[in-house]
């Protein structure tokens, strides 16, 4: 009764708002609903500066997309519910100097300085985003921004994401908050940006079903009473943070004035200093009271047989100090030459581990390294844009590590009309094993590794026009470090290589639209690299005018599939996924019907999923053991409101 309630207020309150919202909304056609003025950037007001800005566009074929994993080019293993762990299926090599702050398997959930958004609005903007499915599921996303005073603008966003899961013992609860601000002085000689975020993942382990035989020929139909492997997991993830970015500009803004008093711009600047802080801290807490579970038998052995709790806690500083040749100008990716440089230092204290035994923690850690770091950008001849990028350790922790990163993009033609562009991308990267494949002390799982430092080169070519991308790519990577069948990191002793042909497009035409990608992967050792073959992702939608300028429908059909292969299984104790020999999974299209009503600024959805299971068919696993959900409903909305 209490959901009923919220969920009815929810839908009232957006009924006035989006009522209120549609006096300023005026649009030519039914079509040019999906836009938005809307746009934001990412870090740092440098990228303002640059031009290094993109779309905040939720469009009406995208509305539906209301997981996190639903990115556009992207597919992912995933668990039985929405909100778990998730590993992405194209291979990527992740590349991260230092300390590792990242957790990979719930990355798309977590929100930090790297990621949140500066929106950048001329007047006042909320979006609010809400998903109802089966089983109580809840998705709720409010983003609100607007300028407080001149020239100090604020966000504030707010995300919950509840679902019990169907299966036992599935249940989460996220909740992820984060809040920025930005402001520059009026003749733009000084700017200073901040944010915080707060992310909490509540999430119980079920560690897969016990016997996928009983899911595959449903010989139990209520998948709320199949066994699963553990029934008493828990874990919990706290990261927060925040982190301060300010400039100034060496010179005013302008010095030489004509006899007239008429000031001109400075054809030459001296650039800016540019001044960052950033401080993080993580939590991660696996509880389970049943350690001796035959779940964890194959692994390590288990020290305390009554009870599991593993603790890390780790906080994280850093400081950068650095010059760039920008000044006054705006630019809009078109800057002729850019250059910076600096230094950065990184301090981290990790807390250690719990020992169960003497009831201490053991191998705490201060670990800090001094960095160098610069950039380039040239753009030539209206048709030429050479970036670059790098940064080495100089000393300290993981002193020697390094990361080059550059790419050449031609234009055939200008930059403005052209037929194309051809892009050249290389990245060059030597790291040392990270703090978690180093050492790990737990109840269940324990090691102490002397890895050699891992050295990767990827290359990249692609042809880029507006509504497609077709390039191809190849990783080759020195003492590849993975984690092996035994849920222990491990390390190649030679090269391995991933190489791959993809595609993707964004088409439209008259009334249909049509997005997504495609891929075909193959690697040189599948002894510790299991990806498939083929995989691909696809939206075809055809959009009908209601009342013209007010409101369209648009049904559409999402497909999903790759081919079958050995898919990484899954370790909660770890939070982390491992090869594994024993299953297969893919071959099934995942098919979602969805029907999509536009009035104004608001999508409302309907939409039904994996419609294939109704075949029968049932083999929708992405994650060894964890069966995706059965068909289902679902219904959301989501409201652009502007004052």
């Amino acid at each position: 009764m209490k959901n009923i309630r919220y969920i009815f207020t929810f839908f009232l309150v957006a009924l006035v708002s989006v009522s209120y919202a549609n006096k300023f909304y005026i649009q030519s056609d039914s079509l040019k609903i999906d836009s938005t003025q809307v746009r934001y950037f990412t870090y740092n007001l440098n990228n303002l500066t640059l031009g290094n800005t993109s779309d905040f566009d939720t469009t009406t074929l995208l509305s539906s997309y209301y997981e996190p994993q639903e990115k556009t080019f992207t597919l992912f293993q995933t668990l039985s519910n929405s909100g778990l762990a998730h590993k992405n299926i194209d291979f990527v090599y992740p590349v991260s100097l230092g300390f590792n702050t990242k957790l990979e398997s719930f990355s798309t959930y977590l929100k930090n300085n790297e990621n949140i958004i500066f929106p950048i609005v001329l007047q006042p903007f909320t979006e609010i985003s809400y998903m109802m499915g089966d089983k109580k599921e809840q998705h709720l996303e409010v983003l609100f921004c607007r300028e407080f005073l001149p020239r100090f603008f604020v966000s504030l966003n707010y995300d919950i994401d509840f679902s019990p899961g169907v299966y036992k013992r599935s249940k989460m609860q996220n909740s992820i908050f984060n809040g920025t601000f930005r402001y520059n002085t009026k003749n733009d000689r000084y700017g200073i940006s901040g944010c915080y975020f707060n992310n909490k993942l509540d999430i119980q382990e079920n560690g897969g079903i016990k016997y996928d035989s009983v899911f595959i020929n449903n010989i139990e139909s209520d998948r709320s009473v199949i066994d699963v492997n553990l029934n008493n997991a828990t874990n919990l993830i706290k990261i927060s943070g925040f982190a301060i970015d300010q400039y100034f500009n060496i010179l005013s803004h302008n010095v030489k004035r004509t006899q007239d008093s008429l000031s001109k711009e400075r054809k030459v600047d001296i650039g800016r200093i540019n001044h960052r802080f950033e401080y993080q801290s993580n939590k991660y807490v696996y509880e389970d009271a049943n350690p001796m579970s035959s779940f964890y038998q194959p692994f390590d052995y288990v020290i305390d047989s009554t009870q599991t709790f593993d603790s890390i806690y780790f906080h994280n500083i850093k400081n950068v100090i650095y010059w760039n040749t920008l000044g006054y100008k705006k630019y809009n990716n078109d800057i002729p030459f850019y250059l910076t440089f600096g230094i950065e230092h990184n301090y981290t204290h990790h807390a250690g581990y719990w020992d169960i035994i003497t009831q201490e923690r053991v191998n705490k850690q201060n670990l800090s390294n001094l960095r160098a770091n610069a950039g380039i950008i040239i753009n030539l001849f209206k048709s030429t844009r050479i970036t670059g990028n790098a940064q080495i350790i100089t000393n300290g922790y993981q002193a020697g590590d390094f990361y080059l990163d550059g790419q050449w993009k031609q234009f055939l033609g200008t930059y403005k009309k052209n037929i194309g562009a051809l892009a050249f991308n290389i990245n060059l990267n030597r790291q040392s094993a990270d703090w978690f494949e180093e050492s790990y002390y737990s109840n269940n799982f324990r090691w102490n590794n002397d890895f050699k430092p891992s050295t990767s080169l990827r290359l990249q070519a692609s042809y880029e026009l507006p509504f497609m991308t077709i390039g191809v790519k190849n990783t080759t990577i020195d003492n590849y470090i993975y984690f092996g069948t035994n849920a222990k990191p491990e390390q190649f002793q030679g090269a391995v290589s991933v190489s791959s042909l993809y595609s993707t497009f964004d088409v439209k035409f008259n009334k249909f639209e049509f997005i997504g990608f495609a891929s075909l992967q193959t690697t040189n050792n599948n002894d510790v690299i299991h990806i498939p073959t083929f995989q691909a992702k696809a939206k075809l939608a055809y959009n009908i005018t209601l009342v013209k300028n007010i409101s369209m429908m648009q049904p559409s059909i999402a497909i999903k599939y790759f081919t079958e292969y050995y898919a990484d299984a899954y370790m909660p104790v770890l939070r982390t996924f491992y090869l594994q020999n024993e299953v297969k999974v893919g071959n099934y299209p995942y098919i979602d019907l969805c029907v999509t009503f536009k009035i104004k600024r608001a999508n409302i959805f309907v939409q039904y999923t994996n419609m294939y299971s109704l075949t029968g068919d049932y083999r929708y696993f992405t994650t060894p053991h964890y069966p995706m959900r059965d068909s289902r409903f679902c219904l959301g909305v989501n409201w652009r409101l502007y004052k």
